[in-house]
């Protein structure tokens, strides 16, 4: 058969799908496409014929490793996958820490501002001062707190080194 009517990007494209094919990820309307396109290209079914054969030279080629590599590389991924389960255990234990601290946050603040309403009601403390004093108090704890981890984790950080 002649390869009359066929542009350089058939090709192009069927070498891509060729190396699909062996890997079995081509779609079937996409392999239709292919074996038509090799039925009509004499260089396309060669380079298939050729790939092809070279795929089975190497496969037919027994690969050995030694043992201790073999070992060496076993008890990497096992660590590696402790460590990535650890990991995910962690980051499971800060998920639900600030579930539960929001949570608490919401609920101590309305109970909080429930009490300064009663506050502001029997000390007639004007409109203006008590949601100051309000959100002071629930930022200045926040606010020491963040201080204190900021310069344990700097202590850490240069500890570490």
């Amino acid at each position: 058969m002649t390869n009359k009517g066929l542009t350089n990007n058939d090709h192009v494209r069927a070498r891509q799908m060729l190396a699909l094919a062996d890997a079995g990820q081509l779609p079937a309307a996409d392999r239709a496409w292919l074996e038509s396109h090799l039925e009509a290209c004499d260089s396309c079914r060669a380079f298939a014929q050729d790939a092809g054969d070279l795929v089975r030279a190497l496969r037919s080629i027994p690969v050995a490793a030694d043992r201790t590599l073999v070992a060496a590389t076993q008890m990497r991924v096992r660590l590696r996958a402790r460590e990535l389960r650890q990991r995910d255990e962690r980051l499971w234990l800060v998920g639900v820490s600030c579930v539960v601290v929001t949570l608490t946050a919401v609920l101590t603040n309305l109970a909080c501002w429930r009490g300064f309403t009663w506050l502001v009601e029997r000390t007639h403390i004007s409109a203006a001062t008590w949601p100051v004093a309000f959100v002071a108090l629930f930022i200045a704890p926040a606010l020491a707190a963040s201080v204190l981890l900021l310069a344990q984790g700097t202590h850490l950080a240069n500890h570490n080194r």
